[in-house]
C-alpha cells in the first residue's frame, strides 16, 4: 500500500541569527581590513609619505551586515591608483611654470604630460588579501 505524502515546509527567520553572525564575522573583517592596509602601505609609491598616510580602512555594523570601507584620502590618490591620459599642464596662478630639469630651473608656458598608467595598489592589496583568506 502506498500513502502519499505532500511534505509542506514553512520558512521561518531565527530570531537575530544575521545580527549573531554579524557580531562573530566583524573582529575578523577588522583584521582583514588592518591586513589590507598594511598591503596597500607596501605597495604605495612614496615621495612624501602623504598618500602613504592617507591609506586607511574603517569597519561598521548595521544590522546583519558587516561593511568594510577601505580608502586613501590624499587628494592625488585616485590619479595615483587610476593613472591619467595625456594631458596639458598649463600655469593657474602664474604667466609660466617653473621647475626642474636634471638639476636646471626651466620656466614653460604649457607641458605636454605623456600619461601616467596608474598602480592600483588599493585594488591590488585587496585582491590579494581576499585570495589570501580563500573569500575569492
Amino acid at each position: 500500500m502506498t500513502i502519499p505524502v505532500r511534505p509542506r515546509l514553512q520558512w521561518a527567520p531565527i530570531p537575530r541569527a544575521g545580527e549573531q553572525a554579524a557580531e562573530r564575522a566583524e573582529p575578523r573583517v577588522r583584521r582583514l581590513g588592518g591586513r589590507i592596509e598594511s598591503n596597500a602601505k607596501r605597495r604605495v609609491n612614496v615621495r612624501t609619505g602623504g598618500l602613504k598616510r592617507s591609506i586607511g580602512h574603517s569597519v561598521s555594523r548595521r544590522g546583519p551586515i558587516v561593511r568594510l570601507l577601505m580608502f586613501a584620502r590624499a587628494r592625488h590618490a585616485r590619479f595615483v591608483h587610476d593613472g591619467t591620459r595625456p594631458h596639458v599642464i598649463r600655469p593657474r596662478n602664474a604667466r609660466a611654470l617653473r621647475f626642474e630639469v636634471g638639476g636646471r630651473i626651466v620656466f614653460a608656458q604649457r607641458v605636454n604630460h605623456p600619461g601616467y598608467k596608474g598602480n592600483p595598489f588599493l585594488a591590488d592589496a585587496v585582491r590579494e588579501e581576499l585570495t589570501r583568506d580563500r573569500l575569492i
